[in-house]
């Protein structure tokens, strides 16, 4: 059941990327339709880089805590 969940989630995520990619670029629907599988891997590889960077600043401020208080 969970998994029905999710695929719903990615398909709206998708349909979101598709409308949103067509209306703040040139192309049309019929034609942001070819491109939406690459604004979906850019779109997931951005946030990815954005999570990773988030977790190393994290991190450091975690590391830096620590080494103060010894």
């Amino acid at each position: 059941m969970n998994q029905w969940r999710l695929v719903g989630v990615m398909a709206l995520v998708v349909l979101a990327i598709w409308l949103v990619g067509a209306a703040v670029t040139k192309y049309s629907l019929e034609q942001m339709a070819y491109y939406t599988p690459i604004a979906v891997v850019v779109v997931g590889a951005t946030v990815g880089i954005a999570l990773l960077w988030v977790k190393i600043v994290l991190d450091s401020i975690k590391r830096r805590r620590s080494k103060t208080e010894l």
